[in-house]
């Protein structure tokens, strides 16, 4: 029987998506998603560098006002999903234990804390940027089945990337590929069958 319910962040409470930014700057944004998300931004994810640093070595690059308008601008770029996180608020009120399991900066974190109240919210997280390892290492999925002393056979992971789904099965951590909030109200309603 599953007790614990670990979420991704992106994708399944905040729509990070490439389609979001797009509508956002009204062009398609390709090269400015790689640009704000890919290359340096890994190590904002791991801790290694703040997002402030990220943005500074990329002040000379043509769009730079767009990355920085981005990641200044969370709530714009990252737009909170309320119907999910409606959903997911009545899974810990039916007395499931939430975690959540994230690639995500400080920045991010923060924002999300501001909107969410963590605290209240979720039983406990693991982030990539305070662990300094980030998914699909194998080692940040022990680290939440670990720290909070989760049995695998009471525990599902939830994550919008296929990569990240197959690393933490191959891990001990029981996963299903988040498709909408669907996959996981499915989910629910077998098990509670």
């Amino acid at each position: 029987m599953i007790k614990n319910i670990v979420l991704d962040i992106g994708g399944i409470l905040f729509d990070d998506s490439k389609s979001n930014v797009e509508k956002l700057l009204h062009k398609n944004c390709d090269t400015i998603y790689k640009k704000t998300y890919g290359g340096n931004f890994k190590e904002c994810l791991i801790g290694n560098m703040s997002v402030k640093e990220h943005l500074e070595l990329l002040k000379d690059d043509e769009d730079y006002l767009d990355i920085k308008y981005l990641l200044q601008n969370l709530s714009l770029s990252m737009p909170f999903m309320k119907e999910n996180y409606e959903y997911i608020k009545s899974l810990k009120e039916k007395g499931y234990h939430l975690y959540l399991l994230s690639n995500i900066t400080e920045d991010s974190l923060n924002y999300l804390n501001e909107v969410l109240d963590l605290s209240h919210f979720v039983d406990g997280g693991v982030y990539s940027y305070q662990e300094h390892v980030k998914k699909p290492e194998h080692t940040i999925y022990q680290t939440v089945l670990t720290r909070f002393h989760l049995d695998p056979k009471e525990t599902i992971f939830f994550d919008d990337k296929l990569k990240n789904v197959v690393a933490a099965n191959e891990s001990g951590l029981p996963s299903i590929e988040f498709k909408s909030i669907e996959t996981i109200k499915n989910f629910i309603e077998k098990e509670e069958k």
